[in-house]
C-alpha cells in the first residue's frame, strides 16, 4: 500500500507531465488557436509571389503578419507554384510556423497551365501530368487543398472538337472537367494523404459556368468542399459589372447544393483603388450570408506595395461593426423565392439589380410550388415543364412574378393569352412614370433623365398597367398585373440597361415592391440601391449601398406596436405612422417605420 506522501508525489508528477506535454502539443500546432473575432472567421490567401515576397524572408514575415494581425486571421491559404517547382521544404517549414502560431493551413492550387496560355486543356496530357504532380505535392503538406477558380477550360483545338462530337461545349467540358478533376485532382491527392479534403471554388461569372466545365451540382457533390467567389469589385470600372447584391445571392445559391460544405466566400480587392466602400460591401454581403469563412484575396493586393491596398484601412477600421453586425443577426435568412436552375443562364445578374432595388430574395434551384409569390425569369426556363408549373401555381392561388424577356419566350403557351396586347417591339423612353393603385390613377412621377425600355402596348381592358412609362401618345406597360385563374401574373419590364432600374423614382420601386407584401409581411419604400435583408419573423436589415443619404421606411398592411422596437447597429432612431385612410373601404391600417440611412450605412431593425 502507497503511503500518503508517494500519493502525493505521483500525483504531483502527473500533473507536471502532462502539463509538459500540453505545452509540446501546443508547440507543435496540436492545441493553441489564434484568437479570432467572436463571429467572424478570416483567412488570408498568399500566392506563390505573395510567399516570395512577404513570406520567405523571416523579417518580412513577422512585418507581413503584424501588418494583417487587425484582421485577426484564424486560417491561412498557401499557393503552389503553378508554373514551375515546388519548395515542398519551404512550405512545411511555412506550414509548421503558421500552427506554432495557432493558425490553420491550407494548400492551394492554381490550374493554369505550364505549357499553354490561360486555364488548363483537360484532354492534353502533360497539362494532366503537371496538374496531378503539383496536386500530389500539396497533399504531402496539407490535409486541405482549395482550387482557385481556373478550374475551366476554354480550348478549342481540333482534338477538343472531335472527342465533343455533337455535344453542346458545356456538356462535352463539364463532363471531362468531372472526370479529370476527380482522377488527377482528387483521387491523387488522397492517394499520398488520405486525410485530404479539396474545395472547389466556383467563380462569380455564373453565366459561362457550364459551357466553360463548371457543374455546380455534380462537382459539389464530387468535391468534398465548397467556397463561391463574392468578388463584385467596382461596377463601373470592372468588366464583368456584378451588381453588389449578387454577391449575396451566389453564396445562398450556389451552397444550396449542400450547406455542409460550404467552407466560405471568396472576395478581393484586385483594381479598386480608392474603392474601398465597394470593398467593404463585399464583406457585407458575407456578413449577411453568414459565410462560415471570409477569405481574403490576397495578401499581396492588401499590402501596401500595391496601389489597391489603399482599401485595407477602411477594412480594417469597420472589421469591428462587421463582427458585431453578425452577432445581431437573428433567425434563418428569408426572401422571394427567385427560379434558377443550376447553371441556368438569361438575364445578366437580374436577381442583382432586384435585390439592389431593396427586395429581398431566397434562390432556390427547385420549383417554388408552395410559396405565395415567386420570381421567374430566362434562367427559369433551363426547367422544360416551367409553363405548366406556372400555370398549376395560379390555379392554386398562388402568385407568378416573371420578366418580359421571359413571357416573350412563353408565346407557344397559355401565356400568350393572359395579357390583351395592341402591339410591342421597339423601345420607348421617358422620364415620367404613372402609379396606379386599384382603380385609382395615383399620381405620376418623375425620375432625374429619360430612361429607355422596350416597348409595350396594352388594350385599356381589362386594365394592367400598375406602373406606365408615359408619353404625349400613350403609356407604355412598366409593370403589369393580372388576375388569373385563382393568383396574380405579374409582368417586369426591365430597362433596357438593367442599372437603370435603380434609377426609377421611389415611387416606382415602392410599386414593384409591393408586389410581394403577401409573401413577406411588408414593403420597402424609398430610393433604389438600397438592399433588404429579412431574418426570421422579426429581423430587418438595410443597406445603403448608394453614394446619397436614404430615406427608408418598412410598410407594414396592419397595425403594429410601437414599443419595442430597436433599430441595433447604431441605435438610430426610429419613427412610426399610422396610415387609416382607406379603412372605411375595407382595406387594412398601414403602419409604417422610418429612419434615415447614410450612404454605406447599415441598419438593424429588431422588431419586439
Amino acid at each position: 500500500m502507497q503511503s500518503v506522501e508517494n500519493k502525493h508525489f505521483f500525483s504531483f508528477s502527473a500533473a507536471v507531465i502532462f502539463v509538459l506535454l500540453l505545452c509540446a502539443g501546443i508547440m507543435n500546432g496540436q492545441e493553441k488557436t489564434q484568437a479570432g473575432w467572436q463571429h467572424l472567421h478570416y483567412a488570408v490567401f498568399f500566392t506563390h509571389m505573395d510567399i516570395e515576397h512577404l513570406l520567405r524572408d523571416p523579417d518580412q514575415f513577422k512585418k507581413t503578419m503584424d501588418y494583417f494581425a487587425p484582421v485577426k486571421p484564424v486560417h491561412v491559404y498557401l499557393e503552389a507554384n503553378a508554373r514551375g517547382k515546388d519548395d515542398i521544404a519551404f512550405l512545411k517549414t511555412l506550414a509548421d510556423k503558421f500552427h506554432v502560431m495557432g493558425i490553420r493551413t491550407s494548400g492551394c492550387l492554381v490550374t493554369v497551365s505550364a505549357i499553354h496560355e490561360g486555364p488548363m486543356v483537360y484532354n492534353d496530357p502533360a497539362d494532366m501530368a503537371s496538374l496531378e504532380e503539383h496536386t500530389r505535392t500539396l497533399a504531402q503538406v496539407f490535409d486541405e487543398i482549395i482550387l482557385d477558380d481556373w478550374l475551366f477550360t476554354i480550348a478549342t483545338d481540333e482534338k477538343s472538337l472531335q472527342e465533343r462530337g455533337t455535344m453542346s461545349w458545356a456538356d462535352y467540358r463539364t463532363k471531362l472537367l468531372l472526370e479529370q478533376s476527380k482522377k488527377h485532382i482528387i483521387d491523387a491527392a488522397k492517394q499520398v494523404n488520405p486525410q485530404a479534403k479539396v474545395i472547389i471554388k466556383y467563380p462569380n461569372w455564373y453565366e459561362g459556368h457550364r459551357r466553360n466545365g463548371y457543374d455546380v451540382y455534380n462537382e459539389t457533390l464530387q468535391f468534398d468542399k465548397m467556397a463561391v467567389g463574392i468578388e463584385t469589385r467596382d461596377l463601373t470600372t470592372q468588366d464583368q459589372h456584378i451588381p453588389m447584391y449578387s454577391g449575396y445571392i451566389f453564396q445562398k445559391w450556389w451552397s444550396g447544393v449542400d450547406t455542409s460544405k460550404w467552407i466560405g466566400s471568396w472576395l478581393d480587392n484586385y483594381d479598386m483603388k480608392g474603392h474601398y466602400n465597394d470593398y467593404n460591401a463585399e464583406v457585407w454581403q458575407a456578413v449577411f450570408a453568414q459565410a462560415p469563412e471570409i477569405i481574403l484575396w490576397c495578401a499581396g493586393q492588401l499590402y501596401p506595395t500595391n496601389p489597391s491596398s489603399d482599401v485595407y484601412p477602411y477594412f480594417c477600421k469597420e472589421l469591428p461593426e462587421f463582427d458585431a453586425a453578425a452577432g445581431m443577426l437573428n433567425g434563418s435568412a428569408r426572401g422571394v423565392p427567385i427560379y434558377l436552375p443550376y447553371g441556368s443562364t438569361g438575364e445578366y445578374n437580374i436577381f442583382g439589380y432586384l435585390g439592389m432595388a431593396g427586395i429581398p430574395l431566397e434562390p432556390v434551384a427547385q420549383f417554388p410550388k408552395e410559396s405565395q409569390s415567386a420570381i421567374f425569369t430566362l434562367n427559369s426556363l433551363q426547367d422544360p415543364q416551367l409553363p405548366d408549373e406556372m400555370l398549376a401555381r395560379l390555379h392554386d392561388g398562388h402568385d407568378v412574378f416573371m420578366t418580359w424577356s421571359l413571357l416573350l419566350k412563353l408565346q407557344n403557351t397559355e401565356f400568350k393569352n393572359i395579357l390583351s396586347l395592341v402591339d410591342e417591339g421597339g423601345s420607348v423612353s421617358s422620364a415620367e412614370f404613372r402609379l396606379r393603385s386599384g382603380w385609382l390613377y395615383g399620381k405620376t412621377v418623375k425620375s432625374e433623365k429619360p430612361i429607355a425600355f422596350p416597348r409595350i402596348r396594352t388594350t385599356t381592358w381589362p386594365y394592367v398597367r400598375s406602373v406606365a412609362a408615359v408619353q404625349e401618345d400613350y403609356d407604355y406597360g412598366i409593370l403589369l398585373n393580372t388576375p388569373y385563374l385563382k393568383g396574380n401574373l405579374y409582368v417586369l419590364n426591365m430597362p433596357e440597361n438593367n442599372y437603370d432600374l435603380l434609377r426609377l423614382p421611389p415611387g416606382v420601386l415602392n410599386t414593384i415592391r409591393f408586389a410581394f407584401v403577401k409573401e413577406l409581411g411588408v414593403t420597402l419604400e424609398g430610393p433604389g440601391n438600397v438592399g433588404m435583408y429579412l431574418f426570421g419573423p422579426k429581423q430587418y436589415v438595410l443597406y445603403n449601398m448608394s453614394d446619397d443619404e436614404a430615406s427608408l421606411s418598412l410598410k407594414f398592411p396592419q397595425r403594429i406596436q410601437q414599443s419595442g422596437w430597436r433599430e441595433l447597429a447604431h441605435d438610430a432612431s426610429l419613427n412610426f405612422r399610422e396610415d387609416t385612410t382607406f379603412v372605411r373601404f375595407g382595406a387594412p391600417v398601414v403602419s409604417t417605420v422610418s429612419l434615415k440611412l447614410k450612404p454605406f450605412e447599415i441598419a438593424v431593425i429588431q422588431a419586439p
